[in-house]
């Protein structure tokens, strides 16, 4: 089974290591690389041809115009956040799931299940 390349987004450290974690240890994904900020994860979608990105959507330097080229490149999103209510963007650009933080692996493994 060909394994789902994944590439995580956060500007929480913990999180960046956390769910990094989650997709090594899962069967059916692939770690591709891991980012801090919104310009470099276009630059890594741009490179490499990630099928999955796990976004938290509470980005400092998240604007629209990236968040629309992120969209435009065709990875399957899963968006991550704290606050339980920004889980309605979700909806809004189709993303496959949105994860509330803390993120346990079983809701992890949920979501990402969705992408296969």
């Amino acid at each position: 089974m060909k394994k789902l390349r994944c590439l995580v987004v956060d500007n929480e450290p913990a999180y960046l290591k956390l769910i990094g974690d989650y997709i090594k240890i899962t069967s059916f994904l692939e770690l591709k690389g891991k980012c801090a900020n919104t310009s470099e994860a276009i630059q890594m979608i741009a490179d490499h041809k990630i099928d999955i990105v796990f976004l938290n959507i509470q980005m400092p330097d998240l604007n629209n115009k990236d968040f629309s080229k992120i969209l435009k490149e065709g990875p399957r999103i899963i968006l991550t956040t704290s606050i339980p209510q920004y889980a309605f963007i979700g909806f809004r650009v189709n993303a496959l799931d949105c994860l509330i933080k803390p993120i346990v692996y079983q809701k992890f493994l949920k979501a990402a299940t969705k992408a296969s």
